[in-house]
């Protein structure tokens, strides 16, 4: 009889094992997909986490996902030999997010550190990896290739809506040409625009991977951004990185400067969804009617270019604020009065 019960206990671990192997190689799949794809390359992380997730383990689905990529970036290169940029830093950047990602997902079972500081930590090192991407390319690479591009068309979006000033537009096209684009995007991407890509990029395919869990194996793994706190020391880190901005910009020392952006980018996303999760927690204690109502209303204030960014601006003085209004602290029952 324990000879049968060992026997089928034998056979259900190898069939979960081979389910877990199966859907982390769909998942690596669906990563090296995703990347080639077009508007679905926003979320070829997503299958990562979602692998991690479901088996425990960070170590299985990084080395498929990454080893996967690897091989079909160097099976394509094989192919069409003429494409341009530097393969084996494109293998390094991919390489490095899957890493960084698997880390944010599944690192809470190797440290106790918060997923917060996780976030910082690996958005850091995924920035590190991007801006060697961007600065490891070629000139002629898809991705400045992209960027001439866009700054092209912005330049002359820019230029014809000025109506028919032939001095003005003269002067436009002097001063807004796609190279001096090109410089003051990669400035915006070294002070604060490529670490707020990276961590929004780790967000959202976080989200997405949390919910596909949900949805599929019907598991609740936590409350979202309603249960979010910025670290207490974040408060300071902000005014520290104002101070030396201004020090910076005083002394004329680009590094500094640099260094500071990238720290108030950090601390403004940190408190933007401290001030998420307060507006989360005031909506959850509303009726049905009324948050169907605040959805459709959000979803207005989303596509409005205004008043879009007046909402984040709340939203950022709202987390900012909590550090000295407890807005999400229990209320305390009134005492029932004595006989």
């Amino acid at each position: 009889m324990l000879q049968e019960e060992k026997g089928v206990l034998e056979g259900e671990t190898a069939g979960l094992q081979k389910s877990t192997l199966a859907a982390v190689v769909i998942c690596a799949a669906l990563c090296v997909f995703f990347i080639n794809t077009g508007l679905l390359s926003l979320f070829y992380l997503a299958p990562l986490g979602y692998a991690v997730l479901t088996c425990g383990s960070i170590r299985l689905p990084f080395l498929a996902a990454a080893g996967a990529n690897a091989l079909v970036s160097i099976i394509t290169r094989f192919i069409f030999p003429g494409s341009s940029g530097s393969l084996w830093v494109e293998i390094f950047y991919f390489t490095a997010l899957f890493l960084c990602f698997a880390w944010i997902i599944g690192g809470s079972k190797l440290t106790r550190m918060r997923t917060a500081y996780r976030f910082i930590l690996a958005s850091a090192a995924g920035t590190a990896a991007f801006l060697i991407f961007v600065l490891g390319s070629s000139r002629d690479s898809v991705f400045n290739a992209m960027l001439l591009d866009m700054a092209e068309m912005f330049s002359s979006v820019v230029v014809s809506s000025n109506g028919a000033d032939a001095v003005r537009q003269s002067a436009l096209q002097m001063i807004l040409t796609p190279e001096n684009i090109l410089e003051m995007s990669k400035m915006i991407l070294l002070r604060g625009g490529a670490i707020f890509s990276i961590f929004l990029l780790f967000f959202v395919n976080r989200y997405i991977a949390i919910l596909a869990v949900r949805l599929i194996k019907k598991q609740r793994n936590e409350r979202g951004l309603i249960e979010f706190f910025a670290p207490s020391q974040t408060i300071w880190a902000l005014s520290g990185s104002i101070a030396l901005i201004l020090m910076a910009r005083l002394i004329k020392m680009d590094l500094l400067d640099i260094i500071a952006w990238n720290v108030l980018v950090v601390c403004a996303i940190l408190f933007l969804a401290q001030g998420a999760g307060i507006f989360i927690y005031f909506l959850s204690r509303r009726t049905n009617a009324f948050r169907f109502f605040i959805n459709i209303l959000i979803i207005l204030v989303i596509i409005s270019p205004g008043l879009n960014t007046v909402a984040i601006a709340a939203l950022l003085l709202l987390g900012i604020a909590e550090n000295w209004v407890p807005f999400r602290a229990p209320k305390q029952e009134a005492p029932t009065p004595g006989p």
